[in-house]
């Protein structure tokens, strides 16, 4: 996908931004207009219908199947993206799709929790830098059937068998 500038409004990517005009092939497809060239709305599928029948001047884009778009070339293209920015700012639940975190970003969140005494320089600091708790390992896994016990060695079974029946001849 083209650049473009993306917008966000609390945890929530809602806007995105995008001039590139020259864009009409996506995957060996040909489009008859521009792809990236207006302003996107991510919105989750579920809730296009609803977002549709409020403001039925927005399109389903073509390659991003979860954005609704206001193609630039459209005659009253900023009197219809500010009708759909007001109800954008006004925190209307409809619009928006939630941003996922990161595995990299999780571990930067997760190590800013550390306690850090900053009364000190930690040039200074001799105290080891304290430690999250291990998490504690889990049981061993039960039996399925409680009556049953669990399966033996199959060859130590096998000899002492083979074993009673040589004495037995």
């Amino acid at each position: 996908m083209p650049g473009g500038v993306g917008y966000y409004l609390g945890d929530k990517f809602i806007l995105f931004l995008s001039e590139d005009s020259k864009t009409t092939l996506h995957k060996g497809i040909n489009y008859p207009f521009q792809l990236f060239y207006g302003v996107f709305f991510p919105i989750v599928k579920l809730k296009h219908n609803a977002v549709i029948a409020k403001f039925q001047f927005l399109e389903n884009h073509p390659v991003k199947k979860e954005w609704l778009y206001i193609p630039a070339e459209n005659e009253n293209f900023e009197d219809e993206v500010r009708l759909v920015l007001r109800e954008v700012l006004r925190k209307n639940p409809l619009f928006g799709i939630p941003v996922k975190e990161t595995a990299a970003e999780k571990r930067a969140r997760e190590n800013a929790d550390e306690i850090i005494d900053t009364r000190k320089p930690s040039l200074f600091n001799t105290d080891a830098p304290k430690q999250k708790p291990q998490p504690k390992p889990k049981p061993a896994a039960k039996s399925k059937a409680p009556g049953k016990k669990p399966k033996e060695n199959q060859k130590a079974i096998n000899e002492l068998l083979l074993n009673i029946a040589k004495r037995r001849n």
